[in-house]
């Protein structure tokens, strides 16, 4: 990343010498010298906290099944900054299916490699267990191994080398992604493949990223992609970058069927003959009981599916950890129960033989990074958030997040790229399952109230993507107090006083209420705002995280879920009060969407309507102006505030 201030020319000069007194020499195939004087060619090479001479991945898939990946970074740093990024490298792996071989770890400074040209120094290889694993025996064999490098003095040269061998990983297939692109430039992004003769690759290439070269030798074929002069990742750095950068996907899998059956592990028990009842899955007898008392109750589908949620929350501690090390070797729900934790793979496994144990229809769904749509042609779940859990019923269809606890059943957890099974379906389907529109709406009417303040009645409308049934189908009173904290976000101070629903389901909520506003303080001169604040759960909730207003610019692109539109009413009836100010009309229309502000006064009454529509999807980074206009339209305060006296 750039420095907001360049280093200084002495101590670029004192590399420059240091590279010239002796050679670095040539690691892995690579002429460090060459690419150390690349790099320095490079015009913006005093302004960069780092530049990565080399960033590389070698995978090979063994004859006998053995899934064996190479690192090796070379990488040239300036700054704290790109230290802090480089420096102290945390490698997880599994000690119970892998080794970690540390192949090269060092540090080119003063014209020498620290400690030495060809050894690892046995104090900067710190292995670690993960905090979260401290109470979580049986995950014990995961390891967080620490690289430190010795020696360092900005600037320099860093070097990492190490290979990580996991037994039997691709004894089934294999699969994988790269995205070429890093937080710094990249001279070098490359990423080669090497199968046994004979194994197919499935691989696709986007965002410009290069086909690869194949080549031949003895019983092995290698692929390779390989790309130059990469730049840096673009700001704000996006959650799954490959939607805005180079990538490739590849895989060994013949089919999705063969993938999805390989995940099944720990979903599936092959044991039970073939006319089993959902209730004979062996959950172990303690359990079932459990389950059947807090069954005896629920009254349909969707009371027993939330019953299970709230079992699982309050008999099995979610263990905050990658669990994709864990895919081929999940718990049985038995064991999940027994001990009370679980990473989200074994708690969506025990989920699903609960759900199933209780006559619903449950299997596992993912959801694609980054948006991007499902490849037809490449079976591979590196690119797959999951397994969650989806749940079918009479009147019920929701999906379960082992990872919150939380049973969704309004459209936007249906949203998105998904690979999914139910009812018993080997057969993944791809691409959106939900629409991809929503809408929020809430209409006030205040007047007047005797002590000051205002009272009235009030209408809520939520709909597809934003539908708030997930958060107001529960009790009343948790119904209530999302409704108020809505209604407080818009009118500060707003108190709920009787709320009834008119429609309640997971496509559309419509609640109606009476509320009080209190007064508020008065300025300097005796006036009281009434201010319509940026509503909770609204537009803005489904926008990414990396969306900050204050960013003039932008170079990633915004994924929004799909088309929103938010609107705001008020119909105010200011009685014997005088009104000091109303908002102006106002609108803007540009290649994002729409703002909206109309303004209308008749005698002591005034409607006031403030919309905002996006069209969601992709906006890319050009577009980042327009969409940024529409939302700080949505919160000047010369739109929001009406003065009274």
């Amino acid at each position: 990343m750039k420095r907001a201030h360049a280093p200084c020319l002495l101590a670029v000069l004192l590399l420059c010498a240091a590279a010239q007194a002796a050679p670095l020499g040539t690691s892995s195939g690579r002429d460090l010298d060459a690419l150390l004087a690349r790099a320095r060619a490079r015009p913006d090479f005093a302004q960069r906290d780092a530049v990565l001479l080399c960033e590389a991945r070698a995978t090979t898939l063994t004859a006998d099944g053995d899934l064996a990946t190479r690192t090796h970074q070379v990488v040239w740093i300036a700054t704290r900054s790109g230290l802090q990024a480089y420096a102290d490298q945390r490698v997880p792996w599994r000690a119970g299916a892998s080794s970690l071989a540390v192949l090269k770890l060092r540090t080119w400074r003063d014209g020498r490699w620290w400690p030495d040209a060809q050894q690892v120094s046995p104090i900067a290889v710190v292995e670690t267990l993960p905090f979260a694993l401290e109470h979580a025996a049986d995950y014990a064999d995961l390891r967080e191994t620490m690289l430190l490098h010795d020696g360092v003095e900005l600037p320099c040269l860093l070097e990492t080398e190490y290979e990580i061998v996991e037994r039997g990983g691709a004894q089934a297939g294999a699969d994988g992604a790269w995205v070429f692109a890093r937080r710094d430039p990249a001279l070098v992004s490359e990423l080669s493949l090497s199968v046994p003769s004979g194994v197919a690759v499935r691989h696709a290439e986007r965002r410009g990223a290069p086909a690869p070269t194949v080549a031949e030798s003895g019983a092995a074929t290698t692929y390779t992609w390989r790309l130059e002069d990469v730049p840096a990742l673009g700001l704000p750095l996006l959650p799954a970058p490959q939607a805005d950068a180079p990538s490739v996907l590849w895989s060994t899998w013949p089919s999705w069927r063969d993938l999805g059956d390989a995940l099944s592990h720990g979903f599936e028990d092959d044991a039970l003959p073939a006319d089993a009842l959902p209730g004979d899955i062996l959950l172990g007898a303690a359990l079932r009981d459990t389950l059947a008392a807090r069954l005896d109750r629920a009254p349909d589908d969707r009371a027993r599916a939330q019953a299970i949620a709230h079992l699982l929350d309050e008999g099995v501690r979610h263990v905050r950890v990658d669990d994709r090390f864990w895919r081929a070797a999940t718990r049985s729900p038995a064991r999940t129960w027994e001990t009370a934790y679980g990473h989200g793979r074994d708690r969506a496994a025990l989920a699903t033989a609960l759900f199933r144990a209780a006559g619903l229809a449950a299997d596992r769904l993912y959801r694609s990074r980054g948006g991007l749509p499902v490849d037809p042609d490449v079976p591979s779940a590196a690119e797959l958030d999951g397994p969650f859990v989806e749940v079918a019923g009479s009147g019920l269809k929701a999906v379960y997040d082992p990872a919150t606890g939380r049973l969704a059943e309004a459209p936007a957890a249906f949203a998105g790229p998904l690979w999914r099974w139910l009812d018993g379906s080997t057969q993944p389907a791809a691409g959106p399952a939900a629409d991809t529109a929503g809408r929020f709406m809430l209409d006030l009417a205040l007047s007047p109230a005797d002590d000051g303040g205002w009272r009235g009645t009030g209408r809520l409308l939520t709909e597809g993507l934003l539908s708030s049934h997930d958060r107001m189908a529960g009790l009343d009173a948790d119904a209530r107090g999302h409704l108020a904290a809505v209604v407080a976000s818009v009118l500060a101070g707003a108190e709920i006083v009787n709320a009834n629903p008119a429609t309640l389901r997971p496509d559309v909520v419509v609640y109606g209420f009476d509320l009080t506003v209190p007064a508020g303080e008065p300025d300097d001169v005796g006036r009281l705002p009434l201010t319509l604040g940026a509503p909770r759960d609204g537009l803005a909730s489904l926008l990414p995280a990396d969306v900050h207003l204050h960013d003039e610019a932008r170079a990633t692109p915004v994924l929004s879920p799909g088309a929103l539109s938010q609107c705001v009413r008020l119909s105010l009836d200011i009685g014997d009060r005088e009104l000091v100010r109303l908002p102006e009309p106002r609108e803007l229309v540009n290649d994002a969407g729409r703002f909206s502000l109309t303004v209308e006064r008749d005698g002591s009454r005034v409607r006031l309507e403030r919309t905002l529509e996006i069209v969601g999807g992709r906006v890319e980074a050009g577009g980042w102006g327009a969409l940024r206009g529409l939302l700080l339209e949505d919160r000047d305060p010369a739109n929001t505030v009406i003065l009274v006296r």
